[in-house]
């Protein structure tokens, strides 16, 4: 055979294994939603008790973490105390796992549950927590992956229907609790916030055990979502020994303790990054304020490392010299993505408006390198919530809830990082707003939330100088959270669906998965 027949059909031969490693081809968007899990609530025994009685609308998509290889995403599901598995490759849920009750009575596992007690109190009680994740993360060990999540907790409570009531209206029951009167005491359980639904197990009318939201820890869990461990009363001790005038607070001496009757210091954000050889996991205490980092090279038994909290808690929060008051997101920057080569950690801070970056040594120690100060000073309006990177313009996009779009940073010198401009998402709806921001590849990918918080919300998909690189794709009701998968072909939403106050509408909660390509080759 002459030559340029041999290389033709090579070619012809490489472009058919080509085509048959092409990945299957996808719709632009799918909206997954949970209806198909109705039929099992019984079984699958996750939290109910809404006015709805479906899983599918009680179920509120928060996080999403994807697997290295991109096949799976785990999804928490928070006021439902659960995390879904999805299968990217079939685009389908292939399991919703309850994640069970923490036992705040066993060793190492206590709380502080009173804030009318003026002191810090760590102990055993007879109380249980529903972990009720909000962010999920996975990281690998010995060749498994694991996932973690930051048990914050989460109530509903709207004006036709709430599911929160304090232990000291609840009547006990005698035989559970024969020292009723006792645990109901202000200075003991009485304060402390409690699931109403979860309350009573046998249809009598009393609580037989009292669920509190959250669990207070970091936990880590298999991939079939089998319990590993948990950090028990990690998050409270340490605070209470470092930042003791702070404790259970809302980061300032003034607020002292007043947490420990809702949530504690509450673990909302998590990030897991390989750091000197060991997988460490970053955690954002949103209350206290402040970062745990964790060693998680072995998942069984997580090692504390650090914490470090900012915070002048003398200071009065309004005045804007308290520091960095309410982490929200937290995002990790690897050395070679990094704008100085090293690897850093960025935390933006709802409640402050502030936007932080410190170095990460090899030991899990934390260095502020830079801060940036939305200005003016807007306390607890959110001017801080969630970042992402792009390597290649070197700036951060953080959202910004008080103008409902998003700040672009630039952080080319992270101890000096400007504001290079604000990006506005009214093009998408007078009222529109944005919850999340991923990047990958150059590609800024917006959550946008609808005016009307239950209708569709989209995904706009922009240039990192803000302009549009291609039309917004709808998603479903509230995205609160965007995603890229790892190799960057896929875009993933979280779409909460929280109902209406008066539950006259309540959507579906739901995971959009948009195709990249497809929606980049849109007009």
């Amino acid at each position: 055979m002459r030559a340029p027949a041999v290389a033709a059909l090579v070619l012809s031969l490489s472009l058919s294994a080509c085509v048959r490693q092409e990945a299957p081809n996808r719709p632009l968007v799918t909206t997954l939603d949970f209806t198909a899990f109705d039929a099992q609530q019984g079984t699958l025994k996750l939290r109910g008790g809404t006015p709805s009685g479906l899983l599918s609308r009680d179920a509120e998509p928060e996080y999403i973490t994807v697997a290295p290889d991109g096949k799976t995403a785990y999804v928490t599901l928070q006021e439902s105390n659960a995390v879904a598995t999805l299968d990217l490759t079939r685009g389908a849920f292939t399991r919703l796992s309850n994640l069970g009750l923490k036992d705040h009575s066993a060793p190492g596992a206590g709380l502080d549950p009173s804030d009318r007690d003026g002191a810090i109190r760590i102990q055993n009680w007879p109380v249980k927590g529903a972990y009720m994740p909000d962010a999920i993360a996975n990281f690998t060990a010995g060749g498994r992956t694991y996932l973690v999540t930051a048990n914050e907790g989460d109530t509903r409570d709207y004006s036709a229907f709430t599911d929160e009531v304090r232990v000291s209206a609840l009547r006990l029951d005698p035989t559970a609790f024969p020292n009723a009167a006792v645990l109901q005491a202000d200075t003991a359980l009485g304060r402390l916030t409690v699931s109403s639904v979860d309350a009573d197990t046998d249809g009598d009318g009393d609580a037989d055990q009292l669920v509190a939201f959250g669990a207070r820890s970091l936990s880590v869990w298999t991939a079939d979502l089998t319990r590993v461990s948990d950090t028990g009363d990690l998050f409270e001790r340490k605070t209470a020994e470092l930042v003791p005038a702070a404790f259970n607070s809302n980061g300032t001496a003034s607020t002292f303790d007043t947490r420990s009757d809702n949530k504690g210091p509450e673990p909302e954000g998590v990030v897991v990054a390989t750091v000197g050889g060991r997988p460490l996991a970053f955690v954002g205490l949103e209350r206290t304020g402040g970062v745990m980092v964790l060693d998680l090279s072995d998942p069984a038994r997580p090692g504390f490392l650090s914490y470090t909290n900012t915070v002048d808690v003398t200071a009065s929060p309004q005045s804007g010299t308290a520091g960095d008051l309410g982490p929200e997101g937290l995002l990790f920057i690897s050395a070679p993505d990094s704008p100085n080569g090293q690897p850093l950690l960025v935390v933006a801070n709802e409640v402050s408006g502030s936007t932080t970056l410190y170095r990460v040594a090899d030991t899990g120690a934390l260095t502020r390198v830079g801060r940036y100060q939305v200005t003016p000073y807007a306390y607890d309006q959110g001017a801080a919530e969630i970042p992402a990177y792009d390597p290649g313009s070197k700036r951060l996009f953080v959202v910004n809830g008080a103008i409902k779009g998003l700040d672009s940073l630039n952080i080319a010198d992270p101890a000096a990082p400007t504001l290079a401009g604000q990006i506005d998402l009214s093009r998408y709806g007078a009222g529109a707003s944005a919850n999340s921001v991923a990047v990958k590849n150059g590609v800024v990918a917006v959550a946008v939330q609808a005016p009307v918080k239950t209708d569709p919300g989209k995904v706009a998909l922009l240039n990192p100088d803000g302009s549009e690189r291609a039309p917004a794709v709808m998603v479903g009701s509230q995205p609160d959270m965007v995603t890229f998968t790892p190799d960057g072909t896929l875009i993933l939403t979280a779409n909460e669906g929280e109902p209406q106050g008066d539950y006259t509408v309540d959507p579906l909660g739901s995971v959009s998965i948009i195709d990249v390509a497809k929606a980049l080759a849109a007009k």
